[in-house]
């Protein structure tokens, strides 16, 4: 396989993580999640490994959806899954977990180099962060957080294992999820022996040094990291602790995930405008207000549950009169035509799996002048949805159109509605 072109974009996020990170471990999964730089049709994504990795590999979770079901292969030192092509947008989430690897026996630490192709070449590129490979594996190594919440500040992280062989520990260190931070301290560390070191933050590694402690086996060990700020996006975390010896990795482990979750959310335009000149003939106009275009949704839970919007709406009305509940309020996805059958574009932002809509346009709202019912407008199906969403815009090819159908015999006057978007977990 050909090295990535000059002109591939960097992926965001590119991260690898390892189940096991003993030299030779037999039976690893590597997982490699990474954000799309650029919206491609892709079918087939390169990850390197260290070399001497061997085994039998298998595909395991894939995500999203639409690129699972393919096949792996290594050669050398590098790892080719390959599906059928699949379009990929910009800011994507993508995951792909292999199994049935055999470590490396040389022990140090390595990047993987991902890089996403079309038929017509490397699309994107990035470099992970670190895996350590050790000849001694640490038991029962398990991180927490004070606080799960994406975004919460002042959190605390606390890491504990155990050794497996007595050893000089001169530094620890301890893997973050991407975007965390903050200005860490030191907290309750033990045995008492290791305490007194400082602590630092360097991208996805907290490190614990200026300690200088012989450790016998079996020891359990806890170290606290305060003032932390958790990461924005939302994921199930895994870490990687090290114990190293004058820079040297001495003992490694994966500890299980941690989920960093947040909230289900639904961003409306704040009023809705429409100006119109009546001439004693049926008229339809859009709202063309830029800003009005567009629906922003956030699902942070990691439920994968799915989620529906929907809209609700009063009669119109300037007081003395009103129009039609029926065939007056339409939602589409233009601002050309009030018959268009478009769906609202979608794009990620930060990073998303995007959601599988199942609802048909034009959307037909019919009002009410008390407890008007509501009307799904977009939806997610499970498994699809996750992470931040961007709905229409006024300058994506099919824009949210917001429609009113004003009759030629209408009276003349402003007239109000009160527009309710909500939005709740589940198709």
């Amino acid at each position: 396989m050909a090295g990535p072109r000059a002109s591939a974009a960097t992926l965001a996020g590119a991260a690898w993580a390892a189940s096991k990170t003993t030299d030779g471990a037999t039976g690893a999964s590597y997982t490699y999640s990474f954000t799309a730089a650029t919206s491609a049709a892709l079918d087939e994504i390169t990850m390197t490994v260290p070399t001497g990795t061997a085994g039998t590999p298998s595909v395991g979770t894939v995500s999203p959806a639409s690129i699972a079901g393919g096949s792996v292969s290594l050669s050398g030192t590098t790892l080719t899954y390959s599906f059928t092509s699949a379009t990929i947008i910009s800011n994507e989430a993508i995951s792909v977990q292999i199994n049935g690897i055999t470590n490396t026996t040389t022990a140090g630490s390595d990047t993987s180099t991902i890089t996403t192709d079309s038929s017509a070449g490397a699309i994107d590129t990035g470099t992970s962060g670190t895996v350590t490979f050790t000849a001694n594996a640490l038991t029962s190594p398990a991180w927490s957080a004070s606080s799960t919440a994406v975004g919460a500040t002042g959190v605390s992280y606390t890491y504990t294992f155990t050794t497996a062989v007595v050893g000089l520990i001169t530094s620890v260190t301890m893997t973050v999820p991407p975007g965390t931070s903050g200005t860490p301290t030191v907290g309750t560390v033990s045995p008492t022996s290791l305490d007194g070191g400082t602590i630092a933050l360097s991208g996805t590694t907290l490190t614990y040094s200026g300690i200088l402690v012989t450790i016998l086996g079996d020891t359990a060990v806890s170290i606290q990291v305060n003032g932390l700020t958790n990461t924005a996006t939302a994921g199930a975390y895994p870490a990687e602790v090290v114990t190293e010896t004058s820079g040297i990795a001495l003992y490694s482990g994966v500890t299980a995930s941690v989920s960093l979750t947040g909230p289900l959310s639904v961003t409306a335009p704040a009023s809705l405008t429409w100006a119109i000149t009546l001439n004693g003939i049926n008229q339809t106009i859009a709202d063309a207000v830029a800003g009005d275009q567009q629906l922003a949704v956030s699902d942070e839970t990691l439920t994968g549950a799915g989620w529906d919007v929907t809209i609700s709406a009063t009669t119109f009305t300037n007081g003395a009169h009103t129009l039609p509940n029926t065939g007056t309020f339409v939602l589409t996805g233009a601002v050309s035509s009030i018959a268009a059958s478009t769906t609202p574009s979608l794009a990620c932002t930060l990073s998303c799996l995007p959601p599988a809509d199942a609802v048909t346009y034009p959307v037909a709202v019919t009002t009410a002048a008390s407890t008007p019912s509501p009307v799904s407008i977009y939806e997610a199906s499970a498994g699809s949805g996750l992470g931040g969403i961007l709905l229409g815009g006024s300058t994506a090819a099919d824009p949210f159109g917001w429609w009113v159908k004003v009759p030629g015999n209408a009276w003349r006057g402003s007239y109000t509605s009160t527009v309710t978007v909500a939005i709740a977990s589940g198709p």
